[in-house]
This record gives C-alpha cells, sequence and structure tokens, in this order.
C-alpha cells in the first residue's frame, strides 16, 4: 500500500492505467503474501522504474461517478494501459472467475488507442482480450508460467518481461509527448 501512495503522491511522471484484481481476491489480507498478490506488487514497482505513473481504481483516484464513467476518466487521462490477469483465490461475487472489469477496462484501453502491456497467468483461462482462442502479436499477453515453477522474481527478471516493458514505456512516451507538445515548433528541422 505504500508503494501505491508514493506513485500517487509522485510528480511529473506520464500517467498510466494499471488494471488488476483487488490484492484481497489473490490471496490472503495479512503476510506471508500469495505469488499473486507479490506478482502484483511486483508489476507495479516495474512500472514505477521506467518513470511511468501506475494509477489504479480506486487505490491512485476516485471518482463520484458510477464505475464505468469512472473507468472511462481513467482512460481518458492515461498514456498507457498495463494490465495483469492472475488466478484469484475465490470467484467474484457473480460467481465468475475474475471480474469482468478486467476484460472491460484493457477492451477500453484499446479502443480508445492506448498502448497495451497485458500479462495473464497460465492457469486461468479467459478469452476476449485475452486471448485464449489464439490473438494474435501485438495484442498477445505475456505469460506468467507460475504452473510450471516460474517464480516472480524469475518472471520480472525474464528478458521477455523486460522487451515488453520497455517497448511498451517508449509506445505510452512517445504518444504523450506527441499529445502534449507545443503546436508551434520553435526550432527548424530540415
Amino acid at each position: 500500500m505504500n508503494d501505491l501512495n508514493d506513485a500517487a503522491s509522485a510528480f511529473f511522471r506520464i500517467p498510466v492505467f494499471f488494471s488488476h484484481q483487488n490484492l484481497f481476491t489473490l490471496g490472503p489480507a495479512q503476510p506471508p503474501l500469495s505469488p499473486e498478490q507479490q506478482f502484483i506488487i511486483r508489476m507495479f514497482k516495474e512500472i514505477k522504474k521506467v518513470l511511468l505513473f501506475p494509477r489504479t481504481i480506486p487505490n491512485t483516484d476516485q471518482y463520484p461517478n458510477t464505475t464505468l464513467e469512472n473507468i472511462r476518466t481513467m482512460i481518458n487521462s492515461s498514456y498507457g494501459m498495463a494490465a495483469a490477469l492472475l488466478k484469484p483465490t475465490r470467484s467474484t461475487t457473480q460467481g465468475e472467475p475474475y471480474s469482468p472489469f478486467l476484460q472491460i477496462e484493457p477492451s477500453m484501453g484499446f479502443q480508445y488507442g492506448l498502448p497495451l502491456l497485458l500479462v495473464k497467468q497460465d492457469t486461468i483461462p479467459a478469452g476476449g482480450i485475452w486471448g485464449d482462442a489464439g490473438q494474435l502479436a501485438p495484442f498477445t499477453p505475456l505469460i506468467w508460467f507460475s504452473s510450471t515453477g516460474v517464480t516472480v522474481d524469475e518472471f520480472f527478471d525474464s528478458v521477455q518481461w523486460k522487451e515488453a516493458l520497455h517497448n511498451w514505456a517508449g509506445q505510452v512516451r512517445s504518444g504523450y509527448f506527441i499529445q502534449t507538445g507545443p503546436v508551434f515548433q520553435y526550432t527548424c528541422r530540415d
């Protein structure tokens, strides 16, 4: 939680929307944390390391509107979208294996044109934007093969993760500078 508070107070970082399950649905409320909880915390820190500002609903941003309006506000005020779909310890109140917002939020980010960084655990089946039906790159999510013994540290130390993170961060920065740059250029570029 301290990391969430630190990120919320950070200045001059490019805001990105980080969509994930509630930490309490991924494991116990007290330590020791589950590998899934550790994964979300580590992914949050990895995004901060590339000097992006990960925002989540409701941890860093709260709006007085309905949930879908809050998501739209978050999407419209972000320059990138990261999402993680991990196997929860219990199903949602609707009996679904994960919250439907984990389909809605990344889909809205894609529809808005945000650069996407999707990470999925191999033990949870999911269609839609998560692509169990065989999606094609560049929208294929990165897979955390936790069932084969890949630890959280091994995933985040992998070349595959680092390449995807830095490629995504570059796309986010490019979009940010295109959208926020001045209309009039003060230098000549021939």
